[in-house]
């Protein structure tokens, strides 16, 4: 295996500077243009941008710590994460509900449980990617690439919100050419792995994942996920 040293920190911490470019960008017109006195928007919606900020910063500021040798405040802020994380899960959930709930009068029940295929899959994918990022928490190259795969999570809500609004795609495309982009990020870094002989595990994993997230976008109306999406809405919302 590499020595710790030889791990790209500072481009780990750009490549996170950049997906979160990505999100400011797609929300810019949608969201953050109307600072500071946001008509419109509900408390839900302001806790969730709230954590995904707060994760985003956390993504790139623990590279920047390890490299510079602050394992102390390394450490604390990873401890801070066991906090963010499961309210991150929380906003993604109380925003799905949200948007459920709020289309019920104008949105055919079928079409209600298709929109959640765009955010409950990527809320268990969050939790998975994270829990899997905690159990390796002592495993550097693995720790680091599953942190990697909760960062791809935030390209679709930003580069197809963008795609919409200034290229003036479906939201069908916007989706799916998000998840394209992610998952050429992913196998690329997957061969990269293969090529340096190391655990290909890990990004192949979040690859997969990411597969199946495309796969229930595409076939959200069919009867396999509207029985999902059904049974967990009757449970949850």
């Amino acid at each position: 295996m590499e020595r710790l040293q030889t791990i790209p920190y500072r481009r780990i911490s750009l490549f996170f500077v950049f997906i979160l470019a990505l999100v400011t960008w797609g929300f810019y017109k949608t969201y953050i243009i109307f600072f500071p006195g946001f008509t419109g928007f509900s408390n839900i919606q302001h806790f969730h941008g709230a954590m995904m900020l707060t994760w985003m910063i956390i993504l790139i500021t623990q590279p920047l710590l390890i490299r510079s040798g602050k394992l102390g405040i390394h450490r604390a802020i990873g401890k801070l994460s066991y906090v963010v994380a499961p309210l991150l899960v929380v906003s993604i959930f109380l925003v799905s509900r949200m948007v459920y709930q709020r289309a019920a009068p104008l949105v055919l029940h079928k079409e209600r449980i298709a929109m959640i295929a765009l955010s409950i899959p990527y809320l268990v994918a969050f939790a998975i990617f994270y829990s899997l990022a905690i159990i390796n928490r002592k495993k550097t190259y693995r720790h680091m690439r599953y942190m990697i795969g909760t960062s791809f999570l935030m390209v679709a809500p930003g580069l197809g919100r963008g795609l919409i609004i200034y290229f003036h795609n479906s939201l069908q495309d916007a989706v799916n050419y998000s998840n394209y982009f992610v998952m050429a990020i992913a196998a690329g870094l997957l061969i990269n792995d293969i090529v340096k002989k190391r655990s290909f595990i890990p990004f192949a994993f979040v690859l997969f994942i990411f597969l199946l997230l495309h796969l229930a976008w595409n076939f959200r109306d069919s009867a396999l996920w509207q029985n999902i999406g059904e049974g967990f809405a009757k449970m949850f919302f």
